[in-house]
């Protein structure tokens, strides 16, 4: 949380030193009049109190002294963002107006760039706070031109998480290790293992057994799947299935799924995980806040349990890749008179996290 209070703040700052109006020529901004600067979002749920209360940290610290206030003029959902900055690239009759900062997608962004509705953030930054961010998380907001268009704001990526708690206990008896783990074909004997495992401990009621695993998303398993293997899931917008490293990705879910040892679940995999209905998953790592330390089974009964997260699978013989998730936060384009050099410094900038800057490879992260 501290990281990612610092990483807001340098972003918030970049920003609004780049949109600020000047004030009579002056680079100094008037607290007693300040300026507002809108802000649409796609955070819902307890990233929206996050951000209102970080915004509002903001407003009342930095913001003040500098007179400058943040207004949030829109909360919906990313596809709902992403609907109306495409209207506002088209010129659509009804298009809302430009805000001064919004997230946004590459693809969208591209949109808005083209109609020389962004401004580029390099100037923004030093070399030192740029190297303190991943470097493929600044290469996607980078558009045609070479620019950073697109600031990484709340990326993130995929990985496998694992009750460990509950894993142990399996492979003590099973012979599967963590090790197993690190490749999808592997997950998936150890899926079938489990279902057949979890049966025979109730041998007065048949196929009962349970799933070991479950991904937040099928489709990225594949597309990051086909990947791995120097393939491609899509050409151009068809789906590019005939291919030996498609049917090596459908026959590494294909058996499990249909033998019980996978869920086929239409929600976040969290959602099985918090009710010890599968032990195993991928997912993104900005999911991990919604785990917890307990599970709460079926029959009302609880226990504390702990988590592991590990490296993205790869499958057998395959590249370390995984998946970029998230979004980025863009600026909407100012004019000379609009624009003020960078009248103070942060104290700190963001670091990478953690998990992908050493538990992980570095490839497996992106």
């Amino acid at each position: 949380m501290k990281k990612y209070r610092t990483g807001l703040a340098l972003v918030l700052a970049m920003i609004l030193i780049l949109a600020l109006p000047g004030c009579g020529g002056q680079d100094k901004l008037d607290p007693k009049h300040p300026v507002p600067l809108t802000l649409w979002h796609n955070f819902g749920s307890q990233m929206e109190d996050s951000m209102s209360a970080l915004v509002d940290e903001f407003n009342s610290t930095v913001g003040r002294e500098q007179g400058i206030i943040i207004s949030v003029t829109s909360v919906s959902g990313s596809a709902a963002v992403q609907e109306k900055l495409t209207m506002i690239a088209a010129g659509d009759p009804g298009a809302p107006e430009m805000p001064d900062m919004t997230t946004c997608y590459p693809a969208t962004a591209m949109l808005l760039q083209e109609k020389g509705l962004l401004a580029s953030l390099d100037e923004q930054f030093t070399q030192e706070e740029l190297e303190a961010y991943l470097p493929r998380f600044l290469e996607e907001g980078r558009l045609d031109d070479g620019k950073l268009y697109v600031f990484p704001f709340a990326k993130s990526t995929e990985v496998l998480f694992l009750n460990q708690t509950l894993f142990d206990r399996f492979a003590a008896e099973a012979g599967v290790t963590m090790n197993d783990l690190s490749t999808f074909e592997g997950i998936a004997r150890a899926s079938l293992l489990y279902y057949a495992w979890t049966d025979a401990r109730t041998p007065d009621v048949p196929q009962d057994g349970q799933s070991f695993y479950t991904a937040d998303s099928i489709f990225n398993l594949a597309q990051v799947g086909v990947r791995q293997m120097g393939g491609d899931l899509l050409e151009g917008e068809k789906l590019n299935a005939d291919t030996p490293e498609f049917q090596r990705v459908w026959d590494a879910l294909f058996e499990p799924a249909v033998k019980g040892g996978y869920s086929l679940y239409d929600g976040y995999s969290s959602d099985l995980s918090k009710t010890g209905e599968i032990i195993c998953s991928t997912g993104s790592t900005a999911g991990i806040t919604f785990y917890g330390t307990q599970i709460t089974y079926p029959d009302n009964t609880t226990e504390e349990v702990e988590y592991t997260v590990l490296p993205y699978p790869v499958f057998q013989g395959g590249e370390k890749i995984a998946i970029q998730r998230g979004s980025g936060i863009v600026v909407a384009s100012s004019t000379p008179k609009r624009k003020r050099p960078r009248p103070f410094s942060l104290s700190g900038s963001p670091r990478r996290s953690k998990t992908c800057a050493s538990s992980l490879p570095p490839a497996t992260c992106l």
